[in-house]
């Protein structure tokens, strides 16, 4: 048997040398990061927290909301005055009848400028509103306010086209709103002679 000797190629001597760092190299890369993943200990406490960064830039306004229900400020708003068939004073003709009560808010000042409404509905009924004055063919139902001596008062008075023993065989109740001047630009003057729409702009209660 015959072997045949070769010399050896100065390009192959290299490739040999290169060829076994090179993969020592890998190995020691691939170990070394096993052994960082495998010695990842547990979760340390919570660090303190940061310094507040700066503050943002404002954002834009949002829309205007919806306006909301006229309120009842600046108002004088009388409660219910319950007034009995037999509290009417009697005129000197029968044919006039009137009854008072005393308001601490009616002063000379309410009577030189503010505006008054007044209404009236049937004890029992309160649900059926009516404005005053009022009339038919009977009689007119009226109101006026007045002053003496620092007192001011609410009057109500019955005038009727005949004479009368008696002025009503029932019992009314009343109530007033004094509207100041600086208060009338948010009240439709033309709806003050109905009670339910006032009530609602009003926000009133009965």
């Amino acid at each position: 048997m015959h072997f045949e000797t070769f010399a050896p190629s100065p390009y192959l001597d290299k490739m040999m040398k290169t060829i076994p760092f090179f993969g020592k190299s890998c190995l020691w890369i691939f170990i070394l990061l096993c052994t960082i993943l495998a010695c990842k200990g547990p979760d340390g406490d919570t660090g303190p927290a940061g310094p507040q960064g700066p503050q943002g830039t404002p954002g834009q306004n949002g829309a205007q909301g919806p306006a909301g229900p006229k309120g009842v400020a600046n108002l004088i708003v009388s409660p219910w005055l319950k007034v009995p068939n037999t509290a009417w004073q009697r005129g000197q003709d029968s044919t006039y009848f009137l009854v008072t009560h005393q308001d601490n808010n009616i002063t000379q000042a309410i009577l030189d400028s503010a505006l008054v409404m007044a209404y009236y509905r049937n004890d029992g009924r309160s649900n059926v509103v009516f404005s005053l004055p009022s009339a038919n063919e009977e009689l007119t139902l009226g109101y006026f306010m007045q002053v003496q001596n620092q007192v001011g008062t609410m009057n109500f008075d019955l005038l009727y086209y005949a004479k009368r023993l008696t002025p009503i065989d029932f019992d009314l109740e009343f109530r007033w709103i004094i509207i100041p001047p600086n208060a009338r630009g948010r009240i439709n003057i033309a709806d003050l002679k109905d009670y339910a729409l006032i009530k609602q702009q009003l926000g009133l209660t009965d």
